[in-house]
């Protein structure tokens, strides 16, 4: 699984934004990078010093949460759907086809089409027990099963993917808020930066919670926008 990589040096709190009252308290408006958040109001910003990207943290009397906001930012694991059209289990099929004395690279691996891919059920066992979904494949003239298993970090979370004012934004809950990664990962669809092949992000990210600051974390999520409005 990838990790927000946050290096934070004994740098001032800073408060930012103004404050507004809330049903559950006073809030306030945080700027991170280009992004504007609304936060209980004792929360604070602390920068901190990234190698390509503007990195720091936002702190509660409670939890807290690691930014990294760069052309490099981590967008968590992929969603089920993704880990089926490009995960790696589609890079292992060409291995079985593989023959004995014979040097490959990526101008002569064998070919395999994937036709199509359904949920596993019960009678699939025969093909791979356990398995969460089957892909019909296909290598020359014959075709097979092939048992499909989403990764478990990939089960472990729920996601949310929707487009905002021409923002792509996936937010991430832990199944288990104490234990696994709670963040949302917002990207400039007008920021794509052709030279190094990269869009403009923001990865955010706390953990260790309860589940009701996991709730507040996915409220403060919700109030996420680019501060120059776009769309």
């Amino acid at each position: 699984m990838k990790h927000i990589l946050i290096i934070l040096i004994s740098i001032p709190l800073f408060s930012c934004g103004q404050t507004e009252k809330k049903s559950d308290g006073e809030w306030k408006t945080i700027e991170v990078g280009d992004y504007l958040f609304d936060f209980p109001a004792d929360f604070e910003l602390v920068t901190g010093n990234g190698i390509d990207s503007y990195v720091g943290k936002i702190e509660g009397d409670s939890m807290w949460f690691g930014f990294d906001f760069g052309h490099y930012s981590d967008d968590f694991e992929q969603t089920p759907q993704e880990y089926l059209d490009k995960g790696y289990w589609r890079h292992t099929l060409p291995h079985q086809f593989m023959k004995v004395g014979i040097t490959y690279d990526q101008t002569n691996m064998p070919k395999v089409d994937v036709i199509n891919i359904r949920p596993a059920t019960i009678q699939d066992s025969t093909i791979g027990k356990g398995c969460d979904y089957v892909a019909k494949c296909k290598h020359d003239t014959t075709e097979f099963d092939f048992a499909v298993y989403i990764p478990d970090e990939i089960k472990q979370l729920n996601f949310t993917i929707d487009t905002v004012d021409n923002q792509y934004r996936k937010i991430v809950l832990a199944k288990d808020p104490l234990n696994g990664t709670t963040g949302i990962y917002l990207r400039d669809l007008n920021g794509f930066n052709e030279s190094i092949n990269s869009y403009l992000a923001l990865s955010m990210a706390t953990s260790n919670l309860t589940s009701k600051q996991q709730e507040i974390a996915l409220k403060i999520f919700k109030t996420g926008r680019h501060k120059n409005g776009r769309n």
